[in-house]
């Protein structure tokens, strides 16, 4: 097999992630036991409103993507992104991989998602695309998304999931202390999340230190109704920047994302940790 064809699959997952796809497949809306409730808006009202966010967006955050191949050159992979306003990159350091996509390269097609129930008012879209499946948390100022893809490139099939948060930054560090509640989305890093997805609740507080505190928990593993292995995720004493972005740790092990919208409104971002690929939202209280 030429060696070529693995780095050219991983490149082809990053450029299709996100694009618009099949509806052929109904979403599944069980969240029971994360407390969630009925959504009060249409899905054309959340569609419309991720419009608006993804167009007033200035920050994106990604996670590392986590991963395997049909190539029994690259098996698995995890593949580390970083960011430029709205620009990243997705760097593989087995195979030197390295590959860009900005916000403007995705398809974003508002007829597939269906709305399923959120909860601290945050809304939660479910849709199938052409590469696999996501579940965002749509918000004022910020959405987040957990992504798992599935493409067949070159006849290699390669299987990703990563999670992905962004929204039009605040650009200061809060004033004083603050409590922001909200939820996570997550899937499991490991070959289960091709069909798992995770919800919970998020909390996250600020101090007069500069630092941040983020607690997810009563995760569940919504798609077969049940508690999920890792109860709950903690991480403390983040760093917030002067410009209201915040990040801790490393691939596999790590917390990023910024403050949104007036008076740092919203808070959103990814994180890993315990085995999970995780995205959040949250609002002031």
């Amino acid at each position: 097999m030429n060696m070529l064809r693995t780095p050219a699959a991983v490149t082809a997952v990053l450029l299709l992630a996100s694009c618009g796809g099949d509806d052929s497949a109904p979403a599944e809306n069980a969240v029971s036991g994360t407390g969630s409730r009925p959504d009060q808006e249409t899905r054309a009202d959340v569609s419309a409103r991720l419009v608006g966010i993804a167009a007033r967006t200035d920050f994106l955050t990604v996670s590392t993507w986590h991963g395997e191949t049909s190539s029994p050159l690259l098996p698995k992979f995890r593949a580390s992104a970083s960011c430029s306003g709205t620009t990243c990159t997705l760097d593989e350091p087995q195979t030197g991989l390295s590959a860009s996509a900005s916000l403007d390269d995705l398809n974003l097609d508002t007829s597939l998602p269906d709305a399923v129930p959120g909860r601290h008012g945050i809304d939660v879209l479910d849709a199938r695309t052409e590469s696999g499946r996501i579940r965002a948390g749509v918000m004022d100022h910020a959405a987040f998304v957990v992504d798992s893809d599935r493409a067949v490139i070159e006849g290699i099939t390669v299987w990703a999931r990563f999670s992905v948060a962004g929204g039009d930054l605040t650009r200061s560090r809060p004033t004083g202390s603050a409590t922001w509640t909200g939820i996570m989305l997550g899937v499991p890093a490991d070959a289960s999340g091709r069909t798992d997805f995770l919800q919970g609740d998020a909390a996250l507080t600020y101090d007069f230190a500069g630092s941040l505190d983020a607690v997810f928990s009563g995760i569940r593993n919504v798609t077969r109704n049940r508690d999920h292995s890792v109860a709950s995720v903690r991480f403390d004493d983040v760093p917030v920047s002067a410009d209201g972005t915040f990040a801790a740790g490393g691939t596999g092990d790590r917390i990023q994302g910024g403050f949104h919208g007036p008076g740092h409104a919203e808070t959103a971002g990814v994180f890993e940790r315990d085995g999970i690929v995780g995205a959040f939202g949250a609002s002031r209280q």
